[in-house]
């Protein structure tokens, strides 16, 4: 009878829920859980900031300038299924993919964070800090007429955080050990927007612009602890907590442009109604916990090094589920289900990084120079990668330099450069299948003012 595409919701970019790269020390080491050096330790690991008394300020921002490509294989039909070839009319290879390779138009991604701290001026008392922060804000924007549009055309993800941090170097025989939590409230914005095709009989399809928005408030918490066994060396250990999302907003079907009428034969099979309007959905998405663990040493007053590994819990991310007030139905049978669950099937990640931080003239010259290296392992299998979640496995490196003038500020400049490593996907469960190549890189410069009145 009427064969109608599963409608999965745009999703948050899956990258994005791990983003780290907030603050000098880890853009440019790439390292930051033992010793993270400055205030943004309240992200990567709250323990790290006991030992900055006084009163601080801190404001750091990065930019991300990204360049993706990727190629879409089409997909064969069959009986009941409708293939590429029903409603796409882009040519397609002999090797079976599209013609063409697809770049996103427009791509963006920003880290900002502004931290102040303080004793209260008492030097044995435990650190405060307020830190307000983004450490996702990404988003990228696909061709209309490209065949991804069934995929994506829209994609953006913010996370927006404020927190209090306390942080507290244990008294006595215990002052080798350090511990400190953060508490806070998450802002969490999903957008995207993506074609939607609906088949009907024989030949009739409608195509539909889909354009959901979702948003949640809600707490989050971290907790870190930092040891040193020994004068040289620094241990730190970090928690995160995990997030459960219940993104609220609306799920919005319209026409392309230039379509002026929905089409008659699905106008007659739903009364009339179409699908066409606004409604209201909310969609359950997993932000994992985290723990990570980290080594700095000081080898001489000239050279530190450090080392990062991190483990994120992703397989609690198991589906992706929207509920929605969708009332269109053919006869007795709804259009579309609810929820509307797309599977995800993610498995834990790790990252793994090392770095090195030197200051060539330590008694001539307050310059820091920094060098680093990451690896960092996707979630997502095959079977459900998808491109408006172009997650795959990374490596990098990173270097920068940090000046200490007038020993109340410190300025600093990073950069770290991102390969996505060329993935291919030849197993898609998605529908419509995401059979895909998929490579890019990831340029990022970052900016740091700390000042300690």
């Amino acid at each position: 009878m009427v064969g109608l595409l599963a409608v999965p919701p745009p999703e948050a970019l899956a990258g994005g829920f791990t983003i780290i790269e907030i603050g000098a020390k880890k853009t440019g080491t790439m390292c930051s859980i033992a010793k993270p050096d400055d205030l943004t330790g309240v992200y990567h690991n709250p323990a790290g900031i006991a030992d900055l008394h006084g009163t601080r300020f801190s404001l750091s921002t990065g930019l991300s300038f990204v360049d993706i490509s990727a190629r879409l294989k089409a997909w064969e039909g069959g009986e009941g299924v409708y293939g590429s070839e029903d409603f796409i009319d882009t040519p397609v290879g002999e090797d079976g993919y599209f013609e063409g390779t697809f770049k996103p138009t427009r791509y963006f991604g920003a880290m900002p964070m502004l931290v102040a701290s303080t004793d209260f001026g008492i030097p044995e008392a435990p650190v405060f800090a307020l830190a307000v922060y983004v450490p996702d804000f990404i988003g990228a924007f696909l061709p209309d007429d490209a065949p991804t549009r069934y995929m994506a055309t829209e994609a953006y993800f913010v996370a927006g955080m404020a927190s209090l941090t306390v942080a507290y170097r244990l008294p006595g025989v215990m002052d080798w050990l350090a511990a400190g939590a953060s508490l806070g409230v998450m802002y969490v914005r999903l957008e995207g927007k993506r074609w939607q095709n609906v088949h009907l009989y024989g030949d009739e399809t409608t195509d539909y612009v889909l354009h959901l928005i979702g948003q949640d408030y809600k707490l989050f918490w971290n907790v870190g602890l930092t040891a040193n066994p020994i004068d040289s060396l620094t241990l730190g250990f970090v928690f995160l907590g995990r997030v459960n999302a219940e993104l609220a907003g609306s799920v919005e079907f319209s026409l392309p442009k230039g379509v002026e009428a929905e089409n008659p034969v699905l106008l007659a099979l739903t009364n009339q109604q179409g699908l066409a309007g606004k409604y209201n959905q909310t969609t359950h998405m997993v932000i994992p916990a985290g723990l990570g663990a980290g080594v700095d040493w000081q080898v001489i007053p000239e050279l530190a090094l450090a080392a990062d590994f991190r483990w994120w819990f992703y397989d609690a991310f198991k589906t992706q589920d929207m509920y929605h007030d969708i009332d269109v139905a053919i006869g007795d049978t709804p259009v579309l289900e609810n929820p509307m669950v797309t599977q995800k099937r993610f498995q834990p990640s790790w990252t793994i990084s090392a770095g090195a931080m030197v200051r060539p003239l330590p008694d001539a010259l307050p310059l820091d120079l920094m060098v680093g290296g990451t690896y960092d392992e996707s979630p997502a299998p095959d079977e459900t990668k998808s491109l408006d979640t172009p997650t795959t496995d990374l490596a990098g490196f990173s270097f920068g330099a940090r000046w200490t003038f007038d020993e109340h500020w410190r300025l600093s400049v990073t950069y770290y450069h991102y390969w996505y490593l060329k993935d291919s996907v030849l197993t898609s469960e998605l529908d419509p299948p995401q059979n895909s190549k998929f490579w890019g890189n990831v340029n990022t410069v970052s900016l740091q003012v700390d000042v300690k009145l």
